[in-house]
């Protein structure tokens, strides 16, 4: 196990999830919370389980309350598992097929025992309808999330693409393109 996912397992042990701490349901009083945690499904895990799996759809915004999990994703090129990201108490995953129908583009599997709380779009939609402040704190919240996110990815692929070689010249080329087609015309 690497440093980084070694200390955030080992911080996510020690820590308890203040819910109203969390991206996604931050902004709620403590009554909405317990009216979204009460929405969700509850679900615990040993280490090593599959909680989504590339290419399956399995529509849910997912919280980690307790434990650590990791994304990985398997390259249309070959078989070999990259590690995208280690999340841990706090970090919400699912948004990015929560809302469209679409499948999983990574795998969540836990590396240690985990407790995860999961709000189906059925629950997200009887929020909507009985108390709709609280699913509009929830839609800004997700889209400040997932806003962040790829403005962390974007200074990373612009990062990738200055790298001092000729195949970055490539790549800085095509990303380019992709930005400006993603920001102008949102249809692939």
């Amino acid at each position: 196990m690497n440093a980084d996912i070694t200390n955030l397992v080992n911080n996510s042990q020690a820590t308890e999830l203040d819910f109203t701490e969390s991206p996604l349901l931050r902004g709620l009083s403590e009554k909405q919370v317990d009216i979204v945690v009460s929405a969700m499904e509850h679900l615990c895990y040993e280490a090593n389980a599959i909680i989504l799996k590339q290419g399956e759809e399995n529509k849910g915004l997912w919280l980690i309350s307790e434990g650590c999990c990791e994304v990985t994703r398997i390259s249309d090129t070959n078989e070999k598992h990259r590690v995208i990201a280690v999340l841990g108490p706090g970090t919400i995953f699912g948004e990015m097929s929560f809302f469209r129908k679409t499948a999983h583009s990574a795998n969540v599997r836990t590396v240690t025992n985990s407790t995860v709380h999961m709000l189906s779009q059925e629950a997200f939609e009887e929020l909507r309808q009985n108390s709709s402040e609280v699913a509009a704190t929830i839609l800004i919240n997700l889209i400040t999330v997932v806003s962040e996110r790829l403005k962390l990815m974007d200074g990373w692929v612009c990062a990738l693409t200055e790298q001092p070689d000729v195949s970055a010249c490539n790549k800085y080329e095509e990303w380019h393109e992709f930005r400006a087609k993603l920001y102008r015309e949102w249809n692939f």
